[in-house]
C-alpha cells in the first residue's frame, strides 16, 4: 500500500483563486453525454475511455464549465498540471493526481498544455454495478474530490498500466470486449480504492455530513425565508453553532447562508413580478418585507434592475451570488448552488 496522499479537494481548497475563472461566473450550465456532445439515455455510453488530449487540446487546454447527469467521471492525470474547478472551489496541482467528478457536478479545467492521462466516464448503472462488490467505492464516486497519489506506489503504477490496456481495449472491436472491458475496469477501480480509499472515505463521510446539513438549512429556508430571521435563529433551528452552519454552506455550495436565505426571496420576487399582476407593494409584503421602499431597494441592488423595470422588460435579472458577484437569472444562481457538476468530454 502506499502511503495516504494528501486530498487537495476537501482538506485544503476551500474557495481558491486558483479555480478557471468562469466556473465563478458561470450562469448557465451545460449538461452533456460527453464534453460538447447531447444527453444521452443513461444505458447509453456505460463507458467511455480517452486520453485528456482529446478534447482538451482541442479547446486551447480549458473546459469550460459543465455536468453530466448519469456519468460518473474519472480523470488520472500522469504528467503535468491542472486547475480544476468542482461545484465553484478550485484547485492547481501537479500531476500524479486522481480527479472524481460524481454525476451531475458542475466543473471545469485548465490544463497545462502537453497534460498526459486518462479519462474514465462510467454510467451510473455499471457504477453502481462495481460499488455493489466494492466496499469503499460508493465512497469513492460519491463526492468531486482532488486526490493527489505517491507516484512511487505500487498501485500507481498498476493503475497506469491497467487504464493503457483499458484504452487499447476500448478503441478495438475484439470478441469479448464487453468483458475485457468490465475487468480491466474493476481491476483499474480496485488500484484506485487503494491508492486513494482512505481519502475518499474521510472525505465522503466529511462532505455528506455538511451537505446533509445545508439540505436540513434549505429545508428550513424554504418554509420560513418570509420571516427574515437572523441566521443564528436557523442555526438554533437546526441545533448547530452558527459557525458550523456557514462553514457547511461555504463549502458544500459556495455561499454563505445569508446569500441562500437571500437568494430564495429574490426568486420569490421574479416569481411573482414575472407570473403575476400583484402591485409591487403586494409583492413585497408577501415576501416578508415591512416596507415596500426597502424591498425595492433590496431587489435592485441584488438584480441590478428595479422590480419595475424588471417586470416591464421580462429580463432575466442578478441576485445575489457569493463574494457579491451576481449572475443574471435567480433560478440560474439556485441551480448554481445545488450540489450538482458534470464532467467535459472524455477528459474533463
Amino acid at each position: 500500500m502506499d502511503a495516504p496522499g494528501r486530498n487537495l479537494y476537501f482538506r485544503a481548497m476551500g474557495t481558491s483563486r486558483t479555480a478557471p475563472r468562469a466556473v465563478a461566473r458561470a450562469v448557465t450550465i451545460p449538461a452533456f453525454s460527453l464534453y460538447g456532445e447531447p444527453p444521452r439515455p443513461p444505458d447509453e455510453g456505460a463507458l467511455h475511455v480517452e486520453m485528456i488530449s482529446v478534447r482538451s487540446r482541442a479547446c486551447g487546454w480549458r473546459i469550460a464549465p459543465h455536468r453530466h447527469r448519469d456519468l460518473h467521471q474519472i480523470l488520472i492525470v500522469r504528467r503535468g498540471r491542472v486547475t480544476a474547478g468542482l461545484d465553484g472551489r478550485g484547485a492547481r496541482v501537479r500531476a500524479p493526481v486522481v480527479i472524481v467528478v460524481p454525476p451531475g457536478s458542475i466543473h471545469a479545467f485548465a490544463f497545462a498544455a502537453g497534460t498526459e492521462g486518462l479519462v474514465l466516464s462510467i454510467g451510473t448503472g455499471v457504477a453502481s454495478e462495481l460499488a455493489s462488490r466494492a466496499p469503499g467505492l460508493s465512497a469513492l464516486l460519491a463526492c468531486p474530490a482532488v486526490l493527489q497519489v505517491d507516484r512511487h506506489a505500487v498501485e500507481t503504477a498498476a493503475a497506469a498500466r491497467l487504464g493503457e490496456l483499458l484504452l487499447r481495449e476500448f478503441g478495438r472491436p475484439a470478441p469479448a470486449r464487453a468483458l475485457a472491458l468490465q475487468g480491466l475496469l474493476g481491476a483499474l477501480l480496485a488500484n484506485l480504492l487503494r491508492m486513494t480509499g482512505r481519502q475518499a472515505l474521510e472525505s465522503a463521510a466529511g462532505a455528506a455530513e455538511q451537505q446533509a446539513l445545508v439540505t436540513r438549512f434549505r429545508e428550513v429556508v424554504e418554509r420560513r425565508y418570509r420571516e427574515h430571521m437572523a441566521i443564528s435563529v436557523y442555526a438554533r433551528e437546526l441545533d448547530v453553532s452558527l459557525r458550523r452552519l456557514q462553514r457547511a454552506c461555504v463549502e458544500a455550495v459556495g455561499q454563505r447562508p445569508i446569500e441562500i436565505v437571500h437568494l430564495r426571496l429574490l426568486l420569490e420576487a421574479e416569481r411573482q413580478l414575472r407570473y403575476t399582476s400583484l402591485p409591487v407593494a403586494q409583492i413585497a409584503y408577501g415576501c416578508g418585507f415591512d416596507d415596500p421602499a426597502y424591498f425595492t431597494r433590496f431587489f435592485t441592488r441584488r438584480a441590478k434592475v428595479s422590480p419595475r423595470a424588471f417586470r416591464q422588460d421580462g429580463a432575466a435579472c442578478a441576485p445575489v451570488q457569493s463574494r457579491g458577484r451576481a449572475p443574471r437569472h435567480a433560478a440560474a444562481a439556485a441551480a448554481r448552488a445545488a450540489p450538482e457538476l458534470d464532467t467535459s468530454r472524455g477528459g474533463t
